[in-house]
């Protein structure tokens, strides 16, 4: 959590920023409530005043009879490396310039309440969102180990208690990303089904959303029932890509299926199709485990296959020909509705590509090759993005 965050919770949506707002990224581990600990007639009671990364809440009452003392409060708070200090205008409505000019030259942002906001409420609310924020990470942390590590029965098992969901004995997975990302308030959308969810979660993980549901059954069409909740909270699939587990053993298999779902989903992107099931993948299943247990091997692979047309500055056509030409199965016609010429363009560039990268193979090694290093270059690219 940061400043900007902390600004965006429903009590503080009316507060304003008067000065600092270039330290609006700095984080907010705390909220503080500042009575008379920098006034000089009062002996201060604590070791610490006021613990870094937090947001100091005050009414100034401090400084009633000395605007003096304000300066004092705003150095030390800086000093003691606050995140930001937020005041009720009950007693200054505005600060003098001189502290804001201080407050704009070191970052330290300075909020004013919009209204009569109770402090002990802004303390609560932060704290959930926080704790909040801490089981989303948690849970993105769970996602990437399971996709990206080799994991055991015994911290499959963990994993599941610490989620401390109910779950049954099968597991089925969806992920889903929109193609087009503006923003991640889509993702908010999708948290809207977790009441219909009673065996399961849903989470996010690189911009993207998990959707797990569990069942005693290994006949539940999960598809279907996700498709239904999507019409009942009028969520659009048109420019979404989802990825399709096959159905999996959840204290034992969790991570096939989270891993089924996630590269699924980037096939899908690659295909340029609205939805991927991994039990049709069929060959491609050999790529991504080539890629997710040795990326080197074959990134390797593909630098030196395609390195003349990924080198050619040239003509950067020819890259994105050979691109669309696996995507589009090897179809000459269809590669060029794609790219807006005529048939004969695309092969007169199929010729050169072939001429760059394999001028002695025949057409089947050829074509297989370049599926290959193709996808893999593909699939590298969405696992970076």
């Amino acid at each position: 959590m940061n400043v900007k965050n902390f600004l965006q919770l429903p009590i503080t949506k009316d507060f304003s920023v008067v000065a600092g707002r270039d330290g609006l990224h700095k984080p907010v581990q705390n909220v503080e409530i500042l009575d008379f600990e920098f006034s000089p007639d009062i002996q201060t009671v604590r070791e610490t005043i006021f613990t870094p990364n937090s947001v100091i809440l005050s009414s100034l009452l401090f400084a009633k009879q000395e605007p003096a003392y304000l300066m004092n409060a705003v150095k030390n708070l800086i000093q003691l490396e606050a995140s930001a200090l937020a005041y009720k205008p009950v007693i200054y409505k505005d600060l003098p310039d001189e502290i804001l000019a201080l407050a704009d030259e070191h970052n330290f942002p300075i909020l004013r309440f919009g209204g009569d906001e109770f402090f002990e409420k802004i303390i609560l609310e932060t704290m959930a969102y926080a704790k909040t924020q801490d089981y989303t990470f948690f849970l993105e942390t769970i996602m990437r180990r399971l996709i990206e590590e080799e994991v055991s029965d015994e911290q499959i098992k963990t994993f599941l208690q610490q989620m401390n969901k109910a779950f049954e004995k099968y597991v089925f997975v969806a992920n889903i990303q929109m193609k087009q990302i503006v923003n991640m308030q889509w993702v908010q959308i999708f948290f809207n089904l977790e009441p219909l969810l009673k065996s399961g979660i849903i989470c996010t993980y690189k911009k993207s959303i998990f959707i797990l549901m569990t069942s005693q059954s290994q006949q539940l069409q999960f598809e279907k029932i996700l498709d239904e909740w999507l019409t009942i909270y009028d969520i659009s699939t048109e420019n979404l890509s989802i990825g399709y587990s096959d159905v999996h053993l959840t204290q034992a298999e969790l991570h096939l299926a989270i891993r089924e779902a996630y590269f699924s989903r980037i096939m899908a992107e690659i295909e340029m199709s609205p939805t991927c099931h991994y039990q049709n993948l069929a060959s491609d299943c050999l790529l991504i485990e080539l890629h997710r247990k040795d990326v080197q091997f074959a990134m390797n692979y593909v630098n030196n296959y395609l390195g003349p047309l990924l080198e050619n500055k040239v003509d950067p056509d020819l890259m994105n020909t050979a691109v669309t030409f696996v995507i589009k199965k090897g179809n000459i016609k269809e590669v060029a509705v794609a790219h807006f010429c005529h048939p004969n363009t695309i092969r007169y560039r199929m010729t050169k590509i072939r001429q760059l990268i394999a001028p002695l193979e025949n057409d089947y090694v050829f074509y297989e090759r370049l599926s290959t290093a193709v996808k893999l270059y593909l699939l590298h690219s969405k696992v970076e993005e």
